[in-house]
């Protein structure tokens, strides 16, 4: 814990009173970014997931991945444990979750060009202001991948003042973090180091990370800003690998892949000018990011896999607001260019992609109703960086819907239409004889037809939503492991059909009983072929979150949390012969203590000890299976200090 040390030698302490944990949320009063610009929740036409900063706070959770357990129409599903490799499933796509949701930190994209899922152990949760999601396709305002929804993660604008914290828990976990900011009025500055070390639950889990960072706001004249952001990340970490059903039963802490570890160091860099003229206001980044990753894989027949990746990017923006009378018009136009070019999965790779887009919408001045259209054109063209082999796709999507109040009522409606393009790795395959990784120009495009609808009802100490999603599918990329070594990418040649029912709500009581819940219902199914019927692999159909948060007094505060996960059949079963992933019920509980600028905390995860699997996979050829064991009780505390 030397690192640690450091951090806390770096800061001065200073007392500051802890600011007190927000007691409800009034959607019309929060601005979301849910159209690529802040406006109310309300105007939004999809429903719209908030994890506030006082969410953040009083979760006390290790990383992202574990705030997003028992959410609205959310799963997450862990292989390491860590959360260094945690899927989210937005929803309902099993194997395929990670290439049809997007992930956005401050509208930045980092979702990855190839089939990595974002690495929610990079994102420091002291850095996040507030965490948007946006249920249902999104392709014209984010393009490719849009499909199941999208995650934004808005980070915290420098203030002056800092904070430090301090953790340590089970199987050898200890954290730390450090920020610092700086406010003038004209110029904010702020920067962050942190930290993690956890041996995991089980054997080959270990995970260290490593993050600094920064970010500047200045002032230039009362109408141009210009804003810079970076950070750089390093991780290394265990991949424990499956287990079989005998072995999980015997210990399932154990792994039989001691070799196999993987790596990854992540930089970025992101600058722009925001500017107002008139009614005009424009938004001009630019970013740079570089991603090398590594894996080791050992056994009987050893290989390493290396990716190492150059993005540069730029996604200007422009919009123009205008009152004509009692109506408000809002206009966006946009642009998303990003030039990729790296080493994926052996081959010597590049991916350009630009897409343009402008959304209209109408409302009167109290967003009693507001109405939007918009449309996107995208060309993604992938080839090999000698020119030898190319192949370029062009999509276009739509996005038609309303938000309408009658009185305490709020109706939303949307269509649209999604796409997604092949992942780089996606157009790569090994066949035999000779096993050689190869170019395959012959992938589809992905596209989605959605509708949307949901129903909210809100009083000023509580709130009621319930939502219908329906996404029916074309060409569906999907893993089919029965080609090739590692297996190939293939389209599904009938459609697919994803359903999703969400039901969710909130009551403030009691200061002592603040409630909130969800329960999701997915049904991911294919509509013909040998599979006509069948369920989706790796989808559970339901799904409850529930949460009991009690401020006892001004410092001191508790809640417990509780998560049930339907079972699911295991990855590559598209027949849905194979025994199923087991339901579980997780019951977790945190307690903190604020005392002068310091607040002392715990957490407890996994009440009652459950043993229980997220993730299985089984081999269409040999039936064996591969089973991911989760980690059992464990319990995390510290304390942080705000200066």
């Amino acid at each position: 814990m030397g690192w640690l040390a450091v951090m806390l030698a770096t800061l001065p302490l200073t007392a500051m009173p802890h600011a007190a944990l927000a007691q409800t949320q009034n959607l019309g009063e929060i601005n979301v970014t849910s159209g690529r610009v802040e406006a109310p929740a309300i105007q939004s036409n999809k429903p719209v997931t908030i994890i506030s900063r006082a969410d953040i706070e009083a979760s006390h959770a290790a990383n992202v991945a574990d705030l997003f357990k028992g959410s609205a129409g959310i799963t997450v599903r862990d292989t390491s444990g860590t959360g260094a490799k945690a899927v989210i499933d937005l929803g309902g796509f099993g194997d395929s979750a990670a290439s049809n949701k997007v992930v956005l930190i401050d509208g930045r994209r980092i979702s990855n060009p190839d089939l990595a899922e974002a690495d929610w152990t990079q994102i420091p949760l002291d850095q996040i202001e507030r965490i948007e999601i946006v249920h249902g396709g999104g392709s014209v305002l984010y393009g490719d991948g849009a499909v199941g929804g999208v995650i934004n993660l808005i980070t915290r604008v420098p203030q002056s003042g800092g904070e430090v914290r301090l953790a340590g828990g089970s199987f050898g976990k200890q954290n730390g973090m450090a920020r610092y900011g700086i406010d003038t009025g004209r110029l904010r500055l702020g920067a962050n180091v942190s930290g993690d070390k956890n041996k995991g639950y089980r054997d080959n889990s270990l995970l260290e990370r490593f993050d600094i960072g920064g970010r500047f706001e200045g002032d230039l004249t009362d109408s141009i800003m210009w804003y810079g952001s970076g950070n750089h990340h390093k991780d290394r970490f265990g991949l424990p690998g499956g287990l079989t059903q005998a072995q999980v039963d015997a210990n399932p802490r154990q792994s039989l892949q001691l070799q196999n570890h993987g790596s990854t160091i992540d930089n970025f860099i992101d600058s722009g000018l925001l500017a107002s003229i008139g009614p005009v206001e424009f938004d001009l980044p630019v970013s740079y990011r570089k991603r090398n990753s590594f894996a080791h894989f050992g056994g009987a027949f050893p290989f390493d896999s290396t990716s190492v990746l150059r993005t540069v990017s730029t996604r200007p923006k422009a919009v123009v607001e205008q009152t004509y009378g009692e109506v408000k018009t809002q206009v966006i136009a946009g642009a998303d260019i990003d030039k990729v070019k790296g080493t994926v999965t052996g081959l010597d790779s590049k991916r350009n992609r630009d897409g343009y887009y402008t959304q209209l919408s109408l409302s009167d001045r109290d967003s009693a109703y507001v109405v939007s259209g918009g449309y996107r054109t995208e060309r993604v063209k992938d080839a090999l960086s000698d020119g030898s082999s190319a192949i370029s796709n062009r999509l276009s999507a739509y996005d038609v819907g309303a938000s309408l109040a009658f009185g305490d009522f709020r109706l939303r409606l949307n269509h649209n239409k999604s796409i997604r393009f092949p992942r780089l790795d996606e157009r790569t395959e090994y066949l035999p004889p000779l096993f050689v990784a190869s170019f395959r120009p012959d992938l589809l495009p992905q596209t989605g037809r959605h509708y949307n609808a949901s129903l909210r009802y809100t009083q000023p100490s509580a709130w009621l939503e319930v939502s219908y999603q329906q996404a029916k599918l074309k060409h569906e990329i999907y893993l089919d492991p029965t080609v090739g070594f590692f297996g190939t990418n293939s389209n599904y040649v009938d459609p697919t059909m994803h359903r999703v029912l969400t039901l969710s709500g909130f009551w403030h009581a009691h200061d002592l009983a603040q409630l909130s819940g969800n329960y999701t219902m997915v049904r991911a199914t294919f509509q013909g072929g040998a599979f006509s019927g069948n369920r989706i692999p790796g989808v559970a159909q339901n799904r409850v979150g529930l949460d009991v948060k009690s401020d006892w007094t001004q410092d001191i505060s508790t809640g417990l949390h509780a998560t049930y996960v339907g079972s699911s059949f295991m990855i590559n079963d598209q027949l849905n012969t194979r025994p199923r992933i087991k339901s579980y019920f997780l019951l977790d509980a945190t307690a903190s203590y604020r005392w002068q600028g310091a607040e002392f905390f715990v957490r407890v995860d996994n009440l009652t000890n459950k043993k229980y699997i997220t993730t299985g996979a089984v081999s269409p050829s040999s039936g064996a299976f591969g089973l991911y064991p989760a980690a059992t009780i464990s319990a995390l505390g510290g304390v942080s200090y705000r200066f």
